[in-house]
This record gives C-alpha cells, sequence and structure tokens, in this order.
C-alpha cells in the first residue's frame, strides 16, 4: 500500500533537541546595588565581646584621666604623693629606686605625662569599640563622602586601638606596682576584702585586647 506523503506535515520545522528556558525568578525582594563608597565597609557582625571590652576599659581610663584634668592641680601634686609613698616603705625596691631617683625631680612633666595618657587611651579605646559597633550600620546606610570618611576614621582606630591598649597597659602596670604587688591568688588572712588588684586586672584586660586585634588582622585561610 503505497501512501501520498502529507505536505502539512513535512512543513513543520522540526523540534529542537535542546530546548532554551527563560531563568525562572522567585519572587521576593528586588537586590539594591550596593554604593560604590560602601563596599570598603565590612557590614559582619562584629565581636560585641571585644567591643564591649573595649568600651569597659576605655571608660575606666578616660575616667581616671578626665578627673586629674578637671582636678588642675595633679602635675602640681604628684612629687608630694610620690615622696609619700616612697616613705611608706611598701613599694619593691627597684621600682622605689625609679620614682625617687627620675620620676620626682621631674614630677610635673610625669603628671603632665599621666594625665594626658589616661585620657587619650581611654578616647582610642571607647572610640574603636564604638566604631566595631556601627560598622555594619554604616556600610549599609552610609554612602559616598561619608562612607569614605568612615572608612578612613575605621583603619585610623585599628591602627591605634593597640597602641591605646599597650598604653593602657603599662599604666596598669605602674599602678600595680604602686600598689605593692598585693597578691592576685587565695590569702586566707584577707577573707573579708581579698579580690584582684584594679590596675593588675586592666593590664591583663589590656593584653587580651592586644591579642585580640593581633588575631583579627591575620588572613583568614
Amino acid at each position: 500500500m503505497i501512501t501520498q506523503p502529507n505536505p502539512q506535515l513535512e512543513a513543520r520545522p522540526a523540534a529542537p533537541d535542546v530546548q532554551h528556558r527563560l531563568p525562572i525568578r522567585l519572587p521576593g525582594r528586588p537586590r539594591r546595588p550596593t554604593p560604590q563608597g560602601t563596599r570598603a565597609i565590612d557590614t559582619h557582625i562584629p565581636n560585641i565581646a571585644l567591643a564591649g571590652l573595649q568600651l569597659l576599659i576605655g571608660y575606666e581610663w578616660l575616667l581616671a584621666g578626665g578627673d586629674k584634668l578637671l582636678l588642675g592641680a595633679f602635675p602640681a601634686q604628684l612629687g608630694g604623693m610620690i615622696l609619700a609613698l616612697v616613705s611608706g616603705g611598701h613599694l619593691v625596691g627597684f621600682f622605689a629606686a625609679i620614682l625617687q631617683g627620675l620620676v620626682a625631680p621631674n614630677a610635673v612633666f610625669f603628671g603632665y605625662l599621666i594625665e594626658l595618657s589616661e585620657t587619650l587611651a581611654g578616647l582610642g579605646l571607647m572610640a574603636a569599640g564604638l566604631v566595631a559597633l556601627l560598622r555594619p550600620l554604616a556600610g549599609r546606610y552610609l554612602s559616598g563622602t561619608s562612607a569614605t570618611m568612615f572608612v578612613f576614621g575605621d583603619r585610623l582606630l585599628k591602627r591605634l586601638a593597640p597602641i591605646a591598649a599597650i598604653g593602657a597597659g603599662l599604666l596598669g602596670v605602674s599602678y600595680f606596682f604602686l600598689d605593692g604587688l598585693p597578691e592576685p591568688w587565695f590569702v586566707p588572712s584577707v577573707a573579708f576584702g581579698g579580690s584582684i588588684d584594679t590596675g593588675l586586672f586592666l593590664a591583663v584586660a589590656s593584653v587580651v585586647l592586644i591579642v585580640s586585634q593581633l588575631m583579627q588582622r591575620r588572613p583568614s585561610r
């Protein structure tokens, strides 16, 4: 049986082997383009514990330095305070010699140096903690010149914060020596007053800050 070819079937184009489908867009919020000024701002969740420790230690040193600045007479009174501490006999020998031979003759200079160092260390640590907490918000809402200024300030504080922590640690060690090296361990004879020395605590906390900041700077593998 011979069948006649159907011209309508032959006129149909052959179906392609591969069908290209258009991409399917799922419903959701449209993606907003990221402004160029905010690309350099880190929007990840900050280390809240590290930022909180910076704020606490910075506030402590800011109070210490601010009190001396508001007093106004601290540099002039430092010489008499040092002589009274040395005559008390509870200081370590080498530290008492340094105070009597170096600091006491230049008490006014060291007085200004101490109050400015405490104030600047407190301001630096507090500013670093606040910027770390505000970094995600800045990366989301700032753009243009404001974002550039924030990035510049953030990078500057990242470099100054370890220096402020080192200065705070040295100040804490000096106050620990001024207190006569109190024992930071169990002492049954002071059962109603035993606690870690404030200077030693601030020095150890400053070491923790420095190590944490150095660890954060290490590039992730």
